[in-house]
């Protein structure tokens, strides 16, 4: 029975790479047998199944709705974000589709005269990020259950994003109508065709990201 998996998880991993999936899908591909059989072998009760799809419902909310998958920034990336906010006088700052709510949580420590609010529609991971939120007790921070696409981005003066391509030519369209003359759209990794960002800064980290900067 495990030679028999082992070819059937080679096959699938080799025709993933022949099909063109990305290099991440060849774990997942060689472990799927394996994990049927155990699953099978240990008869797990289908209820476990219909609660981790729940939860990937929850987590992954934007995906099915939006094409949005879950980015997070890493460390670098909020360090960039930093250097681009002001070191004095008071500000407001966005993260459009927040997650966990790293940066808006790293930002306030770093820029504590500013105004942070980090925006998400996605249960699970409002729910994570408004957690964290209450448990560091930022007080310049607000986590709020929202959708980005309803919320006026006049309101802000640095709206930062995580998104994919997908949104970005709507999100580009919108920030341009209601944001403010000086304020700034900062999409990270993903650009909007037709629309050279009027800067780019490059991050040093391992994925070698992009910040794409628009002067509203």
């Amino acid at each position: 029975m495990p030679a028999v998996l082992a070819v059937h998880a080679a096959v699938a991993a080799v025709s993933g790479r022949r099909l063109g999936l990305a290099g991440w899908w060849i774990p997942i591909q060689l472990a799927f047998p394996f994990a049927v059989a155990l699953t099978l072998a240990w008869r797990i009760p289908g209820w476990v199944f219909l609660a981790a799809f729940a939860a990937s419902v929850l987590v992954f909310w934007n995906s099915f709705r939006g094409g949005v998958p879950l980015y997070l920034s890493n460390t670098a990336t909020k360090t960039a974000l930093a250097g681009l906010l002001p070191d004095d006088g008071p500000f407001r700052f966005a993260d459009l589709g927040c997650g966990l709510g790293g940066p808006v949580l790293a930002l306030s420590r770093l820029k504590p005269e500013g105004r942070f609010s980090g925006l998400e529609s996605a249960p699970l991971l409002f729910l994570a990020s408004w957690l964290r939120w209450r448990l560091a007790g930022s007080a310049n921070v607000e986590i709020l259950p929202s959708d980005f696409w309803q919320r006026n981005l006049g309101d802000f003066d640095f709206v930062y994003c995580f998104l994919s391509p997908v949104p970005m030519p709507e999100l580009y369209e919108k920030a341009r109508r209601e944001m403010k003359p000086g304020s700034l759209l900062i999409s990270n990794s993903f650009e909007v065709p037709g629309h050279s960002a009027d800067s780019i800064i490059e991050v040093s980290d391992a994925r070698q990201t992009k910040l794409h900067l628009w002067h509203m």
